[in-house]
Protein backbone atom coordinates (compact mmCIF):
# COMPACT_ATOMS: atom_id res chain seq x y z
CA UNK A 1 0.00 0.00 0.00
CA UNK A 2 1.09 4.33 -0.87
CA UNK A 3 0.01 7.21 0.39
CA UNK A 4 -0.41 8.91 -2.62
CA UNK A 5 -0.53 12.90 -1.44
CA UNK A 6 -0.61 13.95 -5.30
CA UNK A 7 -3.55 12.46 -5.64
CA UNK A 8 -5.59 14.71 -3.53
CA UNK A 9 -3.21 17.78 -3.18
CA UNK A 10 -4.23 20.17 -0.98
CA UNK A 11 -5.09 24.01 -1.73
CA UNK A 12 -1.91 26.66 -3.08
CA UNK A 13 -0.79 28.37 -0.16
CA UNK A 14 -1.12 32.05 -1.42
CA UNK A 15 -2.30 35.50 -0.64
CA UNK A 16 -6.08 35.88 0.58
CA UNK A 17 -8.87 36.30 -1.88
CA UNK A 18 -10.86 37.74 0.32
CA UNK A 19 -11.37 41.78 1.78
CA UNK A 20 -8.91 43.03 4.78
CA UNK A 21 -11.77 42.52 7.25
CA UNK A 22 -12.11 38.26 6.69
CA UNK A 23 -7.78 37.47 6.43
CA UNK A 24 -6.68 35.40 9.11
CA UNK A 25 -10.39 34.02 9.55
CA UNK A 26 -11.68 30.80 9.22
CA UNK A 27 -15.66 31.20 9.79
CA UNK A 28 -15.39 33.34 13.00
CA UNK A 29 -12.29 32.07 14.52
CA UNK A 30 -9.25 34.72 14.03
CA UNK A 31 -6.05 32.89 13.14
CA UNK A 32 -3.59 33.86 15.83
CA UNK A 33 -1.85 34.44 18.60
CA UNK A 34 0.25 31.74 20.47
CA UNK A 35 -1.31 28.70 17.78
CA UNK A 36 0.20 30.54 14.85
CA UNK A 37 3.49 31.06 16.85
CA UNK A 38 3.26 27.28 17.42
CA UNK A 39 2.17 25.84 14.16
CA UNK A 40 5.06 28.82 12.33
CA UNK A 41 7.70 27.55 14.76
CA UNK A 42 6.95 23.15 13.36
CA UNK A 43 6.94 24.43 9.67
CA UNK A 44 10.33 26.48 10.15
CA UNK A 45 11.88 23.64 11.96
CA UNK A 46 10.45 20.73 8.80
CA UNK A 47 12.13 23.46 6.51
CA UNK A 48 9.72 25.62 4.82
CA UNK A 49 10.65 28.37 2.64
CA UNK A 50 8.86 31.70 3.81
CA UNK A 51 5.22 31.64 2.43
CA UNK A 52 2.78 34.29 2.63
CA UNK A 53 1.46 35.16 5.98
CA UNK A 54 0.68 31.87 7.08
CA UNK A 55 -2.48 32.81 8.77
CA UNK A 56 -3.44 34.42 5.41
CA UNK A 57 -2.21 31.54 3.54
CA UNK A 58 -4.08 28.97 5.65
CA UNK A 59 -7.45 31.25 5.92
CA UNK A 60 -7.47 31.55 2.08
CA UNK A 61 -6.98 27.63 1.38
CA UNK A 62 -9.37 26.62 4.01
CA UNK A 63 -12.73 28.94 1.83
CA UNK A 64 -11.31 27.33 -1.05
CA UNK A 65 -12.15 24.05 0.60
CA UNK A 66 -15.25 25.08 2.01
CA UNK A 67 -16.78 26.11 -0.98
CA UNK A 68 -15.39 22.97 -3.17
CA UNK A 69 -16.06 20.28 -0.34
CA UNK A 70 -19.51 21.41 1.34
CA UNK A 71 -21.65 19.28 3.37
CA UNK A 72 -18.76 16.76 4.18
CA UNK A 73 -17.33 16.21 7.41
CA UNK A 74 -13.41 16.59 6.10
CA UNK A 75 -12.25 17.62 3.34
CA UNK A 76 -10.40 14.29 1.30
CA UNK A 77 -7.17 15.74 0.78
CA UNK A 78 -7.07 16.60 4.86
CA UNK A 79 -8.28 13.11 5.63
CA UNK A 80 -5.49 11.37 3.71
CA UNK A 81 -2.98 13.17 5.06
CA UNK A 82 -4.50 12.53 8.74
CA UNK A 83 -3.97 8.97 7.70
CA UNK A 84 -0.54 9.53 7.09
CA UNK A 85 0.27 11.12 9.69
CA UNK A 86 -1.15 8.10 12.02
CA UNK A 87 0.77 5.83 9.72
CA UNK A 88 4.11 8.01 10.15
CA UNK A 89 3.65 7.86 14.09
CA UNK A 90 3.27 3.96 13.83
CA UNK A 91 6.79 3.86 11.85
CA UNK A 92 8.29 6.17 14.34
CA UNK A 93 7.26 4.06 17.02
CA UNK A 94 7.81 0.47 15.42
CA UNK A 95 10.99 -0.77 17.15
CA UNK A 96 11.77 -3.70 14.35
CA UNK A 97 12.20 -0.46 11.69
CA UNK A 98 14.70 1.43 12.95
CA UNK A 99 13.88 5.04 12.15
CA UNK A 100 16.48 7.10 11.75
CA UNK A 101 17.06 9.93 14.23
CA UNK A 102 16.06 13.10 11.74
CA UNK A 103 13.26 11.42 10.37
CA UNK A 104 11.51 10.44 13.70
CA UNK A 105 12.39 13.95 14.62
CA UNK A 106 10.44 15.48 11.54
CA UNK A 107 7.71 13.38 12.57
CA UNK A 108 7.72 14.43 16.23
CA UNK A 109 7.58 17.90 15.29
CA UNK A 110 4.03 17.59 13.73
CA UNK A 111 2.65 15.42 16.60
CA UNK A 112 3.83 17.74 19.05
CA UNK A 113 1.61 20.25 17.39
CA UNK A 114 -1.15 17.98 16.74
CA UNK A 115 -1.52 16.90 19.83
CA UNK A 116 -1.82 19.80 21.27
CA UNK A 117 -5.39 21.39 22.39
CA UNK A 118 -3.65 24.96 21.08
CA UNK A 119 -4.17 24.38 17.22
CA UNK A 120 -4.85 27.00 14.71
CA UNK A 121 -7.44 24.66 13.14
CA UNK A 122 -9.05 22.43 15.64
CA UNK A 123 -10.88 18.77 14.57
CA UNK A 124 -14.19 19.93 15.27
CA UNK A 125 -14.85 22.65 12.25
CA UNK A 126 -16.70 21.40 9.29
CA UNK A 127 -14.73 20.51 6.23
CA UNK A 128 -11.49 22.18 7.27
CA UNK A 129 -10.73 20.41 10.54
CA UNK A 130 -7.52 19.49 10.57
CA UNK A 131 -5.66 21.89 7.69
CA UNK A 132 -2.61 22.93 9.97
CA UNK A 133 -1.66 19.17 10.67
CA UNK A 134 -2.28 18.45 6.89
CA UNK A 135 -0.37 21.36 5.42
CA UNK A 136 2.67 20.34 7.56
CA UNK A 137 2.69 16.42 6.92
CA UNK A 138 3.18 18.03 3.44
CA UNK A 139 5.97 19.99 4.23
CA UNK A 140 7.95 16.87 5.82
CA UNK A 141 6.50 14.62 2.98
CA UNK A 142 9.23 15.05 0.28
CA UNK A 143 11.65 13.77 3.03
CA UNK A 144 9.42 11.24 4.48
CA UNK A 145 7.71 9.48 1.41
CA UNK A 146 9.81 6.94 0.34
CA UNK A 147 10.62 5.78 3.90
CA UNK A 148 6.83 5.91 4.55
CA UNK A 149 6.37 3.36 1.50
CA UNK A 150 8.91 1.03 2.77
CA UNK A 151 7.74 0.93 6.30
CA UNK A 152 3.87 0.11 4.94
CA UNK A 153 5.68 -2.42 2.51
CA UNK A 154 7.08 -3.87 5.69
CA UNK A 155 3.65 -4.58 7.61
CA UNK A 156 2.45 -5.75 4.87
CA UNK A 157 5.16 -8.66 4.34
CA UNK A 158 5.02 -9.53 8.48
CA UNK A 159 1.75 -9.46 8.36
CA UNK A 160 1.92 -12.40 5.17
CA UNK A 161 4.27 -14.08 7.15
CA UNK A 162 2.75 -14.07 10.58
CA UNK A 163 -0.21 -15.57 8.72
CA UNK A 164 1.59 -18.16 7.55
CA UNK A 165 3.37 -18.89 10.48
CA UNK A 166 -0.24 -19.06 12.51
CA UNK A 167 1.18 -16.26 14.86
CA UNK A 168 0.32 -12.67 16.07
CA UNK A 169 2.15 -10.54 13.77
CA UNK A 170 4.10 -8.32 16.95
CA UNK A 171 5.36 -11.37 18.34
CA UNK A 172 7.55 -12.54 14.98
CA UNK A 173 10.46 -11.81 14.60
CA UNK A 174 10.70 -9.70 11.28
CA UNK A 175 13.44 -6.51 10.98
CA UNK A 176 14.02 -4.81 8.05
CA UNK A 177 16.61 -7.92 7.11
CA UNK A 178 14.13 -10.06 7.04
CA UNK A 179 11.70 -7.49 5.10
CA UNK A 180 14.17 -7.11 2.36
CA UNK A 181 14.86 -10.68 2.23
CA UNK A 182 11.02 -11.16 1.70
CA UNK A 183 10.60 -8.64 -0.57
CA UNK A 184 13.15 -9.81 -2.71
CA UNK A 185 11.93 -13.40 -2.83
CA UNK A 186 8.35 -11.92 -3.91
CA UNK A 187 9.62 -9.92 -6.89
CA UNK A 188 11.76 -13.39 -7.55
CA UNK A 189 8.43 -14.78 -7.69
CA UNK A 190 6.41 -12.44 -9.76
CA UNK A 191 8.93 -12.70 -12.25
CA UNK A 192 9.22 -16.22 -12.46
CA UNK A 193 5.51 -16.84 -12.69
CA UNK A 194 5.86 -14.33 -15.88
CA UNK A 195 8.55 -16.26 -17.14
CA UNK A 196 6.67 -19.57 -17.31
CA UNK A 197 3.46 -17.58 -18.43
CA UNK A 198 5.17 -16.63 -21.53
CA UNK A 199 6.56 -19.98 -21.79
CA UNK A 200 3.85 -21.70 -21.62
CA UNK A 201 1.10 -19.31 -23.34
CA UNK A 202 2.41 -17.63 -26.09
CA UNK A 203 0.19 -14.70 -27.51
CA UNK A 204 0.37 -15.15 -31.06
CA UNK A 205 -0.86 -18.85 -30.88
CA UNK A 206 -3.64 -18.61 -28.28
CA UNK A 207 -7.02 -20.47 -29.43
CA UNK A 208 -10.20 -18.97 -28.63
CA UNK A 209 -12.06 -19.66 -25.79
CA UNK A 210 -15.25 -18.98 -27.22
CA UNK A 211 -17.12 -20.04 -30.70
CA UNK A 212 -19.69 -17.62 -32.30
CA UNK A 213 -22.66 -20.27 -33.86
CA UNK A 214 -24.60 -18.30 -36.74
Amino acid sequence: MKLDLAHLPLPTLAVSDAGPHRRHHIGHRVLGGRALRRFERAAAALGAAPPPPWGDALACAARRLEREFAGTRRAPCIRLRLRCLAAMQAMAVEPAWSLAGAARERIATIADYARCPERLVPDEIPVVGGLDDAVLVDLAWPALRFELDDYLDFRRLRAEEAQLRGVPAHRLMFGREEWLAARAAEHALRAHVRRRGLECYPVASAPALFGVRG
